[in-house]
C-alpha cells in the first residue's frame, strides 16, 4: 500500500504531462503554403502575377487566364494557383 501511494501522485502527473503534448494540434507545414508566380497553362510561361497555394475559392488569375504552379522538373504546370490575400 505504501508503494501504491508514492506511485500514484508521480503516475497522475505523467499522464497529465502526456495528455497536454499528446492531444496539441500539430503545427501547419508551412513549406506547402507558399506564394510563388503563377505560370500560364499550355507554353507554361510565367506571369508578373503572385499567387498562393492555399486554398480559395477565388483562383488565381492574370488577364482572365487562370494560372498554374509549375512542377519540380519545370516540364509541366498541372496545379491551380490561388488568389493570394
Amino acid at each position: 500500500m505504501k508503494i501504491l501511494k508514492s506511485v500514484l501522485p508521480m503516475a497522475t502527473l505523467l499522464l497529465a504531462v502526456f495528455g497536454a503534448f499528446a492531444f496539441n494540434e500539430a503545427p501547419k507545414d508551412s513549406s506547402m503554403n507558399v506564394d510563388m508566380i503563377g505560370v500560364v497553362p499550355g507554353a507554361c510561361e510565367e506571369s508578373s502575377t503572385v499567387c498562393s497555394t492555399i486554398f480559395d475559392v477565388q483562383k488565381c488569375q492574370e488577364s482572365g487566364q487562370l494560372l498554374y504552379r509549375l512542377n519540380a522538373a519545370g516540364t509541366a504546370c498541372p496545379e491551380p494557383l490561388y488568389r493570394k490575400h
